[in-house]
């Protein structure tokens, strides 16, 4: 198996993997999605609310915002807790959020217990207050997967495709083929068409039926695949991919373990 990064941001990473099968490539991105724990808001109790929302739409605004920590492996699920999931520091943190109109109500304002825990983005609106209307929220984070429930995915817009690969061959210099590629991964170099940005290329070969003389060829690399993994911002990108990859090895080791004993 080799990796070749292709981008590395704090909420995307971009990668070739070869050596591998479509199912393991999958893998990693069924994994980055719904495998990978981390902290949301799980229950909340609304003391107050005089805004024009309901209840239930409150709730769902904030079940929904990333949440980030500065280690997240200090805490367990509930499942996994010493607590058994009654609810302790380890696998509980309570928050509270408290305002009055008239304001835009971010959620930077979530007040949460533990200081090394806050909204991974400041400014997502939660709901606007009018003159003298209030809200006041209690509630608690968790640690979980998406596989319990999506607010707890750590990943979105998670994808892969096969590797293109690109011949042409006896070019006329005609350039259909670069006006028709939606991705622009073909450009003219004198007077040949090239491949300028073949990981791009989605594989439609409108190339192929723009060229009359047939010089291109457009085939997937069957065992090479380009990963697009975005973080929803609660675990940097490249993290999410480790915690991946480490969460399908566990899972193997578990199946290993359980196959033993029949």
């Amino acid at each position: 198996m080799k990796v070749e990064l292709l981008e590395l941001k704090e909420d995307r990473i971009i990668f070739i993997l070869s050596g591998v099968t479509a199912a393991f490539a999958n893998g990693i991105r069924r994994a980055c999605v719904s495998e990978v724990p981390t902290l949301a808001i799980d229950e909340i109790a609304i003391y107050d609310n005089t805004s024009v929302l309901f209840d239930e739409q409150i709730a769902l605004r904030i079940g929904l915002i990333p949440i980030q920590t500065n280690d997240l492996d200090i805490f367990s699920t509930p499942e996994d807790c010493q607590c058994g999931g009654s609810g302790c520091p380890g696998c509980r943190i309570d928050f509270m959020l408290s305002a009055e109109g008239p304001k835009i109500v971010y959620s930077r304002e979530i007040q949460f217990q533990d200081p090394g825990i806050k909204p991974s983005f400041d400014e997502i609106p939660i709901v606007i207050l009018g003159e003298g209307e209030k809200v006041v929220i209690e509630g608690y984070v968790s640690k979980r997967r998406g596989r319990d429930q999506s607010k707890w995915n750590s990943g979105t817009l998670c994808g892969y495709k096969n590797l293109p690969h690109i011949e042409i061959d006896t070019c006329t210099g005609c350039a259909k083929c670069v006006e028709v590629c939606p991705k622009k991964v073909l450009a003219m170099e004198g007077n040949e068409a090239k491949a300028a940005r073949p990981v791009e290329c989605s594989l439609c070969k409108l190339c192929i039926e723009a060229c009359e003389s047939g010089a291109i060829k457009v085939t997937p690399v069957l065992d090479s695949f380009v990963l697009s993994i975005e973080s929803v911002g609660s675990i940097p990108s490249g993290d999410l991919v480790a915690r991946a990859a480490q969460e399908i090895k566990e899972r193997a080791k578990s199946l290993d373990a359980k196959l033993g004993e029949l």
